[in-house]
């Protein structure tokens, strides 16, 4: 009897290193089925970004084309919602006589109550379901400390992943499946219709398809990897992969990362893995998505620290709203946010020096930073953007100390030191001599008056002096 296999895409739009789509085609005599289900009133409930949505729309267009040549159709449906899209998929797998479903993890509550319940299901149908971990470089669960907990300190996750990442990728298979003989009557491709609208991006910076993307990630290592150390940090340079976007949608998984790293410089992986600034990324990465998997309510916007409910924030939506916009009157906080705004991206050194003026300058609650972080992004990720505005605010897992505040000013002089990055997203302030564009109080009456931009929203001194305060107040209230 012929089996049919379905895979059921979800954040893994690829072919290669993508152990679903390997497993389902293991048996060369099944029938493959593909199925991606669109959930956009899902989307919007989880605030995904318009720019993420595309960038996933014209992935799983060309996923289509590229599965075509495998002799396999990707299906395509709209279901608005998590729950409708469950029935739909039953629904599916009834009418095409599926025997086994095999599909990647997602880590936030809602998907794992959703495949949950999509497991229950098709176990009532006598259906067969296989799940693999696609999305990190070690399963979540693997990494705890001597009680089986979720390490809560950075550091000893990291030494830990690092003493099991090089057996893990030995173990590792970077297979694509065969091209299948057809075993459906007639293959058809045609384009995928939709009703949700999308908002565009620039392609030059985020390329659509597999194929393209794996070009970005061997170009980092050729030309960037070996600087990657003393540039990362540089604004005016473009010194990073540029790969979150698709990691978090899976049109490159972290271990291929590793696995061309390695390839391209195995010293890395004999002597210097513990140093290596690219890697420590990752595996930032990797704690965030095993701390959502171990602390489920994260997905929730709560927090591991007691004390956060005392923090007696101003929310002012004003100084929010100009922080938005990008016009705080600090400069390199205005051009970080206009990045974000144009681009649906921001530089890593941006995101940490915009979060903190929001949380520790204006004392706005971080939950309000996160989302609107979330809903401009194209590379949102709930674990990840999540575990930074934590860890940003002080209060979650190996956060920064409260105490700690990143000075706008001093982050302008240190990584954007002729402020060109400044001027090319706040061009109201060309005329402004690079050693007088950091600071605005060192602005003149004359130079304000040839300019169209705000004056600072806050004194950083006596913002600096209340959060301190407020803070202290909050963490050893009794």
């Amino acid at each position: 009897m012929i089996k049919t296999n379905l895979i059921w895409f979800r954040n893994d739009l690829r072919i290669r290193d993508n152990f679903a789509l390997y497993s389902a085609c293991k048996d060369e005599t099944s029938i493959i089925l593909a199925l991606f289900i669109f959930t956009p009133e899902q989307w919007k409930f989880k605030k995904i970004s318009s720019k993420k949505i595309c960038l996933i729309y014209k992935n799983v267009i060309s996923l289509r084309k590229e599965l075509i040549k495998l002799n396999i159709v990707l299906h395509c449906y709209t279901s608005t919602t998590f729950l409708k899209s469950i029935n739909y998929l039953i629904k599916f797998c009834k009418l095409n006589q599926v025997n086994h479903l095999y599909y990647n993890y997602e880590y936030d509550f809602i998907s794992q109550k959703r495949d949950n319940i999509v497991i229950k299901k098709l176990q009532n149908c006598s259906i067969f379901s296989s799940g693999f971990h696609g999305s990190t470089l070690i399963k979540p669960g693997s990494i705890t400390n001597q009680k089986g907990e979720m390490y809560k300190k950075y550091s000893c996750f990291k030494k830990k992943c690092i003493m099991l990442l090089p057996k893990e990728l030995l173990n590792h298979v970077f297979i694509a499946p065969k091209k299948r003989k057809i075993t459906t009557n007639k293959l058809h491709y045609r384009i995928l219709s939709r009703s949700f609208s999308l908002k565009r991006f620039d392609e030059k910076l985020f390329p659509i398809g597999e194929r393209k993307v794996l070009k970005i990630l061997k170009y980092f290592l050729k030309k960037k990897f070996g600087n990657y150390d003393v540039n990362r940090n540089n604004l005016t340079l473009n010194s990073t992969s540029m790969l979150s976007a698709h990691l978090s949608i899976g049109i490159i998984s972290p271990s291929q990362c590793l696995h061309f790293l390695f390839k391209s410089y195995p010293n890395v992986c004999k002597y210097s893995i513990e140093k290596c600034s690219w890697i420590n990324e990752l595996i930032w990465r990797e704690f965030f998505k095993h701390s959502l998997f171990f602390f489920p309510f994260f997905s929730k916007q709560q927090v591991l620290c007691h004390w956060e409910h005392n923090i007696r924030w101003k929310n002012d939506m004003k100084t929010l709203n100009a922080w938005k916009k990008g016009k705080t009157g600090f400069p390199i906080v205005d051009a970080g946010m206009r990045q974000l705004n144009k681009l649906g991206w921001m530089h890593n050194r941006l995101r940490m020096i915009t979060s903190s003026f929001l949380v520790k300058n204006l004392l706005i609650n971080w939950k309000q930073g996160e989302k609107y972080f979330i809903l401009q992004l194209i590379d949102g990720d709930l674990a990840l953007n999540n575990g930074g505005w934590q860890w940003i605010a002080s209060i979650g897992s190996d956060s920064v100390p409260y105490f700690r505040m990143f000075n706008p000013i001093l982050q302008s002089k240190k990584f954007d030191k002729q402020g060109k990055f400044i001027k090319k997203y706040v061009p109201e302030l060309k005329i402004i001599s690079a050693s007088k564009i950091h600071d605005p109080n060192l602005w003149n009456k004359t130079i304000r008056e040839q300019i169209n931009y705000p004056k600072p929203i806050i004194n950083l001194v006596n913002s600096k002096k209340e959060t301190l305060r407020i803070f202290k107040l909050a963490k050893y209230k009794i």
